[in-house]
């Protein structure tokens, strides 16, 4: 009985947040089809409400006969952000399929990298597409990274029962008391610098819609682009200021939310305070030092401001670029690789194994390094800008950063070998090293790996590594659990 009870939280669970999806989606569609200007486009909005509406009659007939369970068990919500972010996904490549009769394989790749914020893109011509399409694109990223669950906790406030154990283990940390309190905050923080971030790309000469979604895409940390040439495109054309623009927004995407709210309250002594804000200062020092030497051993000066870009985008995992990335030297790839796998902020849109799991992780170096010093008896207490590392969370990071290890050299391995078995030889490991890297921290600059002719082994290697990085390896959490779960209980 139990655990057909918990099968029915499981299923209504997971109807909300695909009824949340295909909410937005049916906006997304009935807007496009108000405001189209041509025959394409409104077809296309059209398909998009088709679509929707299925969708969301299948998560309402789920959700009525279902909603008043709810999951209670942290498991449960272990498997239903696990399971989610399979569906979601799967939703949006069925729309891609059905609007603009994109490949299966692609349509399926392209969602993913949307809604996990990674922005690696088969789509070679994205100006090609319906601007209603391109919208959708951009939104899945703007939705993904800040979490569908805080969606559903702004629109569907009456279920907050049914997201509160899923909100835990997606988003964790809170602004307020409440859940739905704290999700309120958190979009409201979250569309005020999509605004802004919108009226400065404006400003740097782009149409509006274009401006909306560049900046949708920034603050969450995506790097999808309505060009081909991404940003390049307005910034070779005199419009410099573009690169400025998104700049701000990348690095505020990358924060904590909880500094972003003490910078938005004007708390500037806390928000200077905090590790990571200082932490992302210290780094981003280093990776700009390693660029100048980099750029000064290559007599490659001219680059050094193009690079730097770069490796602000790959650092808060945008994934925004100027100039193709293959055309760097490889010092500057494992440069913008390094600072990819760091990452952003905790409790950001960012990716990567995040600026405090990396501070931890070097401070319990020079931990065990002075234990040599210190006698046995005294009692050392380990801290992190003025917080107690406990030895749990001490383990739970360094298993973190060695499992995130070890799936990147795994990966970089296979794909660099999927790729000599297709015959393109003319990648290198670096570049395979670096596309692994922006796959698995969600960031999205690309060596020139990913396109529409990428063999379907590779994209598939690329996909995993999207999927795992975004809910930060949970199914391989849940299944180890289980394991030793039902071990101890035999």
């Amino acid at each position: 009985m139990e655990v057909y009870s918990r099968a029915k939280g499981f299923a209504s669970t997971l109807a909300v947040l695909l009824l949340t999806v295909s909410a937005v989606a049916l906006l997304v569609g009935l807007s496009g089809y108000v405001l189209a200007l041509e025959p394409s486009e409104r077809e296309a909005s059209l398909k998009i409400v088709e679509l929707a509406l299925a969708f969301g009659a299948v998560s309402l007939s789920v959700l009525v006969p279902l909603r008043r369970y709810f999951i209670v068990d942290i498991v449960d919500a272990l498997l239903v952000v696990s399971v989610f972010w399979l569906l979601a996904p799967l939703f949006s490549a069925a729309l891609y399929s059905y609007t603009i009769g994109m490949p299966l394989l692609d349509a399926l790749f392209e969602s993913m990298s949307g809604f996990t914020g990674t922005g690696l893109t088969v789509v070679d011509r994205p100006e090609a597409l319906p601007r209603v399409v391109l919208f959708w694109r951009a939104l899945t990223q703007w939705i993904g990274e800040l979490g569908v669950v805080v969606f559903s906790g702004v629109f569907l406030p009456f279920l907050h029962r049914t997201i509160r154990s899923v909100y835990a283990v997606e988003r964790g940390a809170r602004l307020a008391p409440t859940v739905i309190s704290t999700t309120r905050r958190l979009f409201t923080i979250y569309v005020a610098y999509t605004i802004l971030g919108a009226l400065l790309f404006t400003l740097s000469g782009m149409e509006p819609l274009d401006s909306l979604m560049h900046s949708m895409t920034a603050i969450a940390t995506g790097g999808m682009s309505s060009r081909s040439e991404s940003l390049g495109y307005w910034f070779w054309t005199g419009r410099g200021f573009v690169a400025f623009s998104a700049v701000v927004v990348m690095v505020i995407g990358s924060l904590n939310f909880m500094d972003l709210y003490n910078l938005t309250l004007g708390r500037l002594r806390e928000f200077a305070r905090s590790v990571e804000v200082r932490g992302f200062a210290a780094l981003l020092a280093v990776f700009l030092a390693l660029l100048g030497v980099s750029a000064i051993a290559t007599n490659s000066q001219q680059s050094f401001w193009t690079w730097s870009f770069h490796l602000v985008s790959g650092f808060t995992t945008t994934g925004f670029s100027l100039t193709p990335v293959r055309e760097h030297p490889d010092a500057v790839k494992v440069v913008i690789t390094l600072s990819m796998v760091v990452g952003g902020a905790t409790f950001s849109t960012s990716g990567g194994i995040k600026i405090k799991r990396a501070a931890i992780m070097v401070r319990s170096v020079l931990w065990e390094m002075g234990r040599v010093l210190i006698p046995k008896p005294a009692v050392v207490v380990r801290r992190v800008g003025g917080e107690v590392i406990r030895d749990e969370e001490l383990v739970a990071v360094l298993s973190y950063v060695s499992l995130y290890a070890l799936t990147l050299v795994s990966v970089s391995v296979l794909l660099h070998l999927s790729l000599i078995s297709s015959g393109l030889a003319g990648y290198s490991y670096v570049d395979s090293l670096f596309e692994a890297a922006s796959a698995l921290s969600c960031v999205g600059l690309s060596t020139g790996i990913t396109s529409s002719a990428t063999p379907a082994v590779a994209k598939a290697l690329l996909m995993a590594s999207m999927y795992l990085g975004r809910i930060e390896f949970l199914p391989l959490y849940v299944l180890v659990g289980e394991y030793y779960k039902r071990k101890v209980t035999l």
